[in-house]
């Protein structure tokens, strides 16, 4: 970036040391970033309702009026806060059942507020948990006498609003900034492109995405802002595709075969037919001089981990090492326990390094892997741990992969000399995501189970039925069967959600299931205490396990057949499913219980619809993607990770499909853009850097 748009946003006539200030803290310090701080909504004051025009109806609308009081008032259940809006045709009533402190900031009597919302019931002028824009004391001219016009609602915070940057003079400090920088804004997307999906150039888009003059051009503005995002994510995964055919790698598996026919024979049960198709694909990769890039992602139980142990067997028979990354101890304990029978009977050597061990042991093992002496080395992010060093590193395996950033996956990979990378994931990913977010990566399905189809059933439970559902676990628990209760919690918090195990734990053990011993599981408990709470589960010394969502991954106990999710509102549709996937393992009869609290949102009740509908994987992924939109799929976001900010997957998935064709079909006739001179600069000055970091690096 260079010129004005490069100049600090102070040089702006309306922004002083203060407004700097508190753009600052909102990441905005040129002029640059400060347009590309873009509206979250719009008012379309031509579409918008005055309160004697209310009707119920299935979508949000608008109305714009003055708060004329606010009360917050105790009821059995907590608080309820009421406002009261007006319009010149009549008044409207505001409930808050929740967030009411938040709520009652944001309404101040006197002032214009835009207020969305819908009306449940004919004759009753209520909103129950609307959204409010504030518009100002005085009002807003734009919206009080411009009918028809389309205005920008932008982003707030409280440093801000204290500021006086609400969305009615930011609308004015974008006009200056805009103006400012109008000449610099030059079109670098090819036109074919822009004429291919109806957008406008890119100067105009911004005008119009500010300002806009109406919802044609509007439209046509975000498609060219959303496919500039997704055009150049694209041409990252294209340019890396191209890097893995032109640069060598560790070098080819040619070898494979004796070992990895001993490892076959160790194992005790057959393959699938989806494991077969899946290994014929992983050893084409690793008989290639290119590196492997491959997504295996499949059912919780599809047999990944098998994957991953021959593909480590094949690494073995070319003379390489293996390094095996798992989000969780547990998990890690549990595929350095699967892994090691087949593997020693094969003569590999399986170590396990984790944070908590001792100095010298990590020591030792740090030393073996340096001399070679270890063949498959799995861990947590211990493996990230900068002295480790294997001198034959030849591949590289991700458990879980949505739940580490691509900087980690990096830092794993430059370990070795471009070694082979197999991220596994047991949340199937929709194709749309998978583009948008792991478009370098080849894909390998795992759908068949071992066990064949499992008999869960999924049903859902409220508080009058809980004596009842206390009452069932504990007939099969004294029969010998094992059962997991799981207790999450809103905060993302190891710490609070271990808490609320802990006296879940101690309320029910002395209570309700005194008639049989009642283990506990939680993140913060040590190794050894970890391990041994496991161990007597599957034993049945302890035949109900309270936990955290921490056995969402990696608590593998075939003979669990029932499952009860306490709150089960608060966790997404996939977790619920790879909850799901922890009970009925050997295709004995499975319950999987649902217990939600007592008024549990719409969304929450169609992810219990949906949870119950199939207990099909890719279905559930695909529901999963449909309910949450363009929230975040994968999981919490890494330091370094991709982020698509604009991205919204139901209504931009043509866009993301073209964007993809068009990337790799000019990275494929061109590598260095040299005929999109343009394009080739932009791309370089904002996001080559973020090659190295695609693919594991």
């Amino acid at each position: 970036m260079s010129g004005v748009l490069s100049e600090p946003a102070f040089r702006l006539k309306m922004i002083g040391e203060h407004r700097a200030k508190a753009l600052l803290e909102c990441g905005i310090q040129t002029i640059g970033q400060l347009i590309d701080y873009f509206p979250r909504r719009y008012l379309d004051r031509s579409r918008m309702l005055t309160i004697r025009q209310l009707v119920p109806t299935e979508y949000e609308v608008t109305i714009v009026g003055k708060v004329l009081m606010v009360d917050e008032r105790p009821t059995r259940k907590g608080r309820i806060l009421i406002a009261h809006v007006n319009d010149e045709t009549g008044t409207l009533k505001c409930k808050w059942f929740q967030g009411t402190q938040y709520w009652k900031k944001q309404l101040v009597p006197g002032e214009l507020v835009a207020v969305s919302g819908k009306l449940d019931e004919e004759g009753e002028r209520e909103f129950i948990h609307p959204a409010i824009d504030r518009l100002g004391e005085d009002g807003d001219e734009e919206l009080m006498f411009n009918t028809g016009k389309i205005v920008a609602l932008y982003p707030t915070t409280l440093g801000l609003r204290k500021v006086g940057l609400e969305s009615r003079n930011m609308r004015k400090v974008m006009r200056e900034a805009l103006e400012a920088v109008q000449e610099e804004l030059i079109e670098f997307l090819p036109p074919e492109d822009l004429k291919t999906i109806d957008a406008i150039l890119r100067r105009d888009s911004y005008l119009q995405v500010h300002a806009p003059d109406s919802p044609d051009l509007l439209g046509k503005a975000w498609r060219r802002i959303r496919y500039e995002e997704l055009v150049f994510y694209q041409l990252l995964f294209a340019h890396r595709r191209h890097f893995n055919r032109i640069v060598s790698s560790v070098g080819a598996f040619d070898n494979i075969g004796l070992i990895t026919r001993k490892v076959l024979d160790a194992l005790p049960f057959s393959l699938t037919e989806g494991q077969k198709s899946v290994l014929t694909e992983i050893r084409a990769d690793l008989t290639s001089p290119m590196p492997m890039q491959r997504l295996l992602h499949g059912e919780v139980g599809a047999g990944k981990t098998t994957v991953a142990l021959l593909a480590a067997a094949m690494a073995a028979d070319g003379g390489f090492q293996t390094l095996f990354m798992a989000p969780t101890e547990i998990l890690a304990l549990q595929h350095a326990r699967t892994l090691s029978a087949p593997a020693q009977a094969a003569g590999l050597t399986v170590r396990l390094l984790r944070g908590k061990q001792s100095l010298p042991e990590k020591r030792e093992i740090l030393s073996a892997a340096a001399a070679g002496a270890i063949d498959i080395l799995v861990g947590t992010h211990a493996l990230l741990n900068e002295k480790l060093a294997l001198p034959r590193l030849g591949l590289v395996v991700i458990d879980e992969q949505h739940r580490f950033g691509v900087e980690q996956r990096a830092k794993l990979v430059a370990k070795g000399k471009r070694p082979n990378l197999l991220v596994m994931t047991a949340t199937p990913i929709p194709r749309t995501m998978r583009l948008a977010a792991l478009g370098d990566l080849d894909v390998s399905t795992l759908k068949e189970l071992p066990s064949g189809k499992r008999d869960v059933q999924t049903v859902v439970r409220f508080a009058p039925d809980r004596e009842r559902v206390y009452a069932f676990i504990l007939d099969l628990a004294a029969k010998g069967e094992r059962v997991f209760i799981v207790c999450p919690l809103v905060e993302e918090s190891d710490k609070i959600q271990s808490e609320a195990a802990v006296d879940y734990h101690k309320r029910v053990s002395k209570g309700a299931l005194d008639k049989v011993k009642v283990g506990l599981l939680h993140g913060r408990m040590d190794s050894v205490e970890k391990e041994a709470a496991i161990k007597a589960f599957r034993e049945g010394a302890t035949p109900i396990l309270v936990a955290t969502p921490v056995v969402e991954v990696g608590v593998d106990v075939p003979d669990a057949t029932v499952m009860v999710v306490e709150n089960p509102e608060r966790l997404g549709l996939s977790a619920l499913h790879q909850l799901r996937g922890r009970v009925g393992r050997k295709g004995q009869k499975g319950w999987f219980i649902l217990l939600p609290g007592p008024k549990p949102t719409e969304e929450a009740r169609a992810r219990f619809e949906a949870i119950q509908s199939t207990d099909d994987g890719f279905e559930i992924a695909e529901k999963d993607f449909s309910l949450r939109g363009s929230g975040e799929l994968f999981g919490t976001r890494q330091s370094g990770d991709i982020e698509l900010k604009h991205f919204v997957p139901e209504r931009d998935e043509h866009l993301l499909n073209f964007a993809h064709e068009r990337a790799f079909a000019m990275v494929e006739a061109d590598p260095e853009l040299s005929s999109h001179p343009l394009l080739r600069e932009r791309f370089r000055e904002k996001h080559a850097p973020k090659l190295s970091l695609l693919a594991g690096g």
